[in-house]
């Protein structure tokens, strides 16, 4: 669903060139082991930029343990419980006994973990996560990037958006809005208008428009007619109707092209009388839609012939019998 940017990613966006900060990574200038530091004035400027951000990357740089050796044990994202100052507190080394600077091999000796006794519920899960590991003296601790549980070998922007993203339910009109087969301007008007956000002066309102108004229900009865579909002239009425539409797919896809393609013309009509006070009559708005509609079918000719067939045919075929 297209909503509003969220402002992590915003935030995200405007501290750090995010290519040039997923390059440096990737390709070896930067290492991610870094981004679970904090600033400091010994790091280059990008650098210290990219750690502004550790917060909102912190749970993709995952470290896969080998040898322990540079695995720090309070600050690292080594285990499911994150980093563990944070899970702990401030006075985690303090309650712990185990140091800030300490490292994960620091605890391993002999083959096995020398652990302070355990003095609270969180000291022995922490503990728990342990007896999963086994040191390696073979193999070096290794930094990962994961996003949504799957590592990544390189850099995806969708997926990094995707990860960035506030994450919302689902909405109901989304089918009806963000439509595979709309025209991309049309839709993005339409999804305006359904979060009603289209600027309009104070006397008018998206409900008058859409299509309580003479004028644009005259409009919409003809378009829905040649749909074969029956019109509802409130906004709501409009929209449950849409959403809960079960009929033929193809009877379906022309309904919604035509619906957001009268959205579309209405508006500019309404901008055309606002601004340039240049008024057209309802049928010369019917008739620009009757185009719009007939040539985005066409569209499809040589992608989908029997589907810009099918659409034609049923738009032609309306003889005002819903």
């Amino acid at each position: 669903m297209m909503g509003i940017r969220s402002e992590r990613l915003t935030k995200l966006e405007q501290s750090v060139p995010l290519q040039a900060y997923l390059d440096d990574i990737l390709q070896g200038r930067f290492h991610l082991g870094r981004l679970t530091q904090k600033p400091n004035q010994r790091f280059s400027w990008l650098s210290n930029k990219m750690l502004k951000s550790r917060e909102e990357v912190y749970p993709w740089i995952k470290l896969k343990v080998g040898n322990g050796v540079s695995c720090r044990f309070w600050e690292d994202n080594w285990s499911s419980l994150g980093r563990l100052s944070s899970f702990l507190g401030m006075e985690g080394p303090r309650q712990v006994g185990i140091t800030r600077d300490a490292r994960l091999a620091d605890l391993w000796r002999q083959g096995a973990w020398s652990l302070p006794p355990a003095r609270s519920e969180k000291q022995v899960t922490i503990q728990l996560q342990l007896t999963l590991i086994q040191l390696s003296s073979e193999t070096d601790d290794v930094y990962e990037w994961w996003i949504d549980d799957v590592i990544k070998q390189k850099h995806n922007t969708g997926s990094i958006y995707a990860g960035l993203r506030e994450r919302l339910p689902s909405v109901p009109w989304h089918g009806i809005v963000w439509t595979s087969r709309g025209i991309p301007k049309h839709r993005f008007l339409t999804w305006l208008f359904v979060l009603n956000r289209c600027p309009t002066r104070d006397h008018e309102s998206r409900d008058h428009l859409l299509f309580q108004c003479p004028y644009s229900w005259e409009i919409w009865t003809s378009i829905c007619h040649r749909c074969s579909h029956t019109p509802h002239r409130t906004w709501s009425d409009t929209i449950a109707d849409l959403c809960n539409f079960s009929g033929n797919r193809h009877k379906k896809h022309l309904l919604m092209i035509a619906w957001q393609a009268t959205i579309y013309t209405i508006w500019l009509e309404r901008n055309n009388r606002l601004h340039k006070n240049n008024y057209k009559s309802a049928p010369l708005i019917i008739r620009k839609i009757d185009l719009l509609v007939r040539n985005r079918a066409s569209s499809f000719r040589d992608s989908n012939p029997s589907f810009s067939s099918s659409l034609l045919q049923l738009w032609f075929n309306g003889d005002g019998n819903p």
